[in-house]
């Protein structure tokens, strides 16, 4: 699996500037689930130390969200996730 030049400290950032607000996950393994509550947009991701580079589908899964959901376009999220770093 490919990582990406994002970290999962940038990723949860730039959600959260976004308006998604983040729990602990339920299930094993263990991750967060970022809920935007204006919309019900879910994204859900593995607990991963803050500075791990994200794996790519994780990074594509969450750009699809903001994308069918109307919260971001990939620009502005790439945007976000830059100023987040």
């Amino acid at each position: 699996m490919r990582r990406t030049e994002v970290s999962y400290g940038q990723l949860d950032r730039a959600l959260r500037s976004l308006g998604f607000t983040c729990r602990p996950g339920k299930n094993d393994p263990p991750g967060r689930v970022y809920e935007h509550s204006k919309t019900g947009a879910t994204i859900r991701v593995p607990a991963f130390p803050e500075n791990d580079l994200v794996y790519e589908h994780h990074l594509v899964a969450a750009r699809m969200e903001l994308n069918d959901f109307g919260i971001a376009d990939p620009t502005v999220f790439e945007a976000k996730l830059q100023k987040a770093g």
